[in-house]
């Protein structure tokens, strides 16, 4: 199995942020977790903080683990749900163009929010009718 790229790490670590901060505070790990997340977001190695928080196996070259399920594939997030959101269709990006992160709405009809950048709301790539 192949090794995630930065490009996709990045876009792993944006997807499981939100969690990852959840058990953080539940866990008392929170200093790490943003100190992991300030170095992301300042350009450093996603693919090492995923490493850092067993998102991925820890040695370059071996198989990577699923979030849910470590016996399983890479991770790739994808949309949030499998219902059509009731208001609000539409296809989003990142803020910052710097992953290929892509999301929709949620079933509430809220734009989705990038958790690496404080919760900055995701661009739109296109409207759909």
């Amino acid at each position: 199995m192949a090794e995630l790229d930065e490009g996709q790490a990045l876009v792993l670590w944006c997807a499981v942020l939100p969690d990852l901060r959840r058990a953080a505070v539940v866990g008392r790990w929170t200093d790490r977790l943003e100190r992991a997340a300030v170095r992301v977001r300042e350009g450093g190695s996603a693919l090492d903080a995923c490493r850092q928080f067993d998102l991925v196996d820890g040695q370059p070259g071996e198989p990577t683990r699923n979030v849910a399920d470590p016996g399983s594939a890479p991770a790739y997030p994808g949309a949030r749900g499998p219902r059509p959101p009731r208001a609000g269709r539409g296809d989003y990006r990142c803020p910052r163009g710097l992953c290929a992160r892509r999301d929709s709405r949620d079933d509430d009809g809220h734009p989705p929010m990038c958790a690496l950048f404080d919760n900055e709301p995701m661009l739109p790539t296109r409207v759909t009718s």
